[in-house]
């Protein structure tokens, strides 16, 4: 019996003691694994954490307008290039690349828009041997930089910044066009308030040809319309005029876009005075055109002869200018294209030189005389409002006491000698 006993305590010992040597192993010989030190841990351990650096617009903006300089004059020296693609002349100007394992080449062709419909191909070859770039094809353009970061576009960049918005010399569309805008500006200046129906039709021309452009060259093919010029001039004036006998019949609403039309002209005009527009973002841009047209809407209806002799006059220094513009070729237009135009196959450019301000400045000039001519002549001398014909106190009171006469000439009988008096 003790024998089972001793047997029992033996088993309970040895367990025990198993029991303590797996504790020991656990606790003390067997090492407890490292905690992971979190990303911001390992950050602030190392002194890594800093304000990230913010994205620098303005870089990013030059970049691309300076990318499009380069564009501008690679395709006007291939568009003035005299080569008619034949193999001699293609291979003596883009000789064939050396297979040399060390060098890197490749051939580009691109296909060139030189306007008027016609389209040049144009194959280049660009190298590179080791690390240093030998092309036979790279970007030429003059642009630089100024101290404030600004671009400054002279010589051949800004000849080929022209060349890409006109075209070489005046075309026969750009005449047109140009001429039919001044004459509607002179028409504005000295004539806006003083007709009624007239005014109401061309601004609706004007309004209607005016979305018809944007809409035709937000939609243009990379290469044009078949007839480009045709098809810009036709549309444009058929909706134009479609819109000036809307106009016309619909006067009690049609009031209102004089000073919404005027409006999107001032807003236009009012971005213009910076490089690449005074506001840089689309949507705000938006914003701002659409509200000045609304608040000058809004402005005929709170003060109808200031507002009337604004927008008119306003319209008619712009459209003068603009018009002038198509002829002297200054870049004022392209503050137009860059606002409406966002066609993806056009890239285009606004920047400001001295011809620019200058055409600017007149546009203000011309306003200021066409308001204060028209604010005489029709509110001071002829005492006219827009659409109302005033017939002056005096001559209301002679025209009425000339009638009063007629009257009473009527209303006398004639008097004729009686039989007696006659015997």
């Amino acid at each position: 019996m003790r024998s089972v006993q001793c047997r029992h305590l033996s088993y309970v010992v040895i367990l025990g003691y198993i029991c303590w040597l797996v504790s020991v192993q656990a606790n003390v010989i067997r090492p407890m694994p490292t905690p992971t030190p979190t990303y911001s841990t390992a950050i602030r351990k190392e002194g890594l954490l800093q304000p990230t650096t913010p994205p620098q617009f303005k870089a990013l903006q030059r970049r691309d307008v300076v990318d499009n300089l380069s564009l501008y004059q690679n395709w006007a020296s291939a568009c003035q290039s005299q080569d008619t693609q034949d193999p001699k002349n293609a291979l003596a100007t883009n000789p064939a690349p050396s297979l040399n394992p060390v060098g890197l080449w490749k051939t580009i062709t691109e296909t060139v828009n030189c306007g008027n419909g016609y389209a040049k191909t144009v194959t280049k070859t660009v190298t590179t041997l080791g690390s240093s770039p030998s092309a036979s094809a790279t970007a030429t353009a003059t642009a630089l930089s100024d101290q404030n970061g600004s671009v400054v576009c002279v010589d051949t960049c800004w000849s080929d910044y022209l060349w890409y918005t006109y075209g070489y010399g005046v075309s026969v569309a750009q005449g047109i066009t140009g001429t039919l805008l001044m004459l509607l500006g002179i028409y504005f200046m000295f004539f806006g308030y003083r007709y009624f129906r007239p005014t109401l039709a061309l601004v609706g021309f004007v309004f209607f040809a005016t979305m018809t452009w944007i809409g035709l060259v937000n939609n243009e093919p990379p290469f044009g319309y078949v007839n480009n010029d045709i098809v810009y001039m036709c549309v444009s004036i058929g909706l134009g005029l479609v819109g000036a006998i809307l106009f016309v019949f619909i006067y009690a609403f049609a009031i209102y876009f004089i000073g919404a039309t005027g409006g999107l002209f001032l807003a236009v005009y009012i971005l213009s005075w910076k490089a690449s527009l005074v506001i840089q973002i689309e949507v705000a841009r938006i914003c701002f055109i659409v509200g000045v047209g609304v608040v000058m809407a809004i402005l005929v209806f709170m003060l109808e002869i200031y507002s009337i002799l604004f927008a008119t006059a306003f319209m008619g220094g712009y459209l003068i200018i603009l018009g002038l513009d198509l002829f002297i070729h200054t870049g004022f237009v392209n503050a137009w294209l860059f606002i409406f135009d966002k066609n993806p196959h056009h890239y285009i450019t606004y920047l400001l030189n001295t011809p620019v301000y200058v055409m600017l400045s007149f546009v203000g000039f011309f306003t200021l005389v066409s308001f204060g001519w028209q604010y005489y002549w029709n509110i001071i001398k002829l005492q006219r409002y827009f659409g109302v014909n005033v017939i002056p106190l005096e001559a209301e009171k002679v025209a009425t006491e000339e009638e009063d006469v007629e009257e009473k000439k009527e209303d006398t009988p004639s008097e004729h000698p009686s039989h007696h008096d006659h015997h």
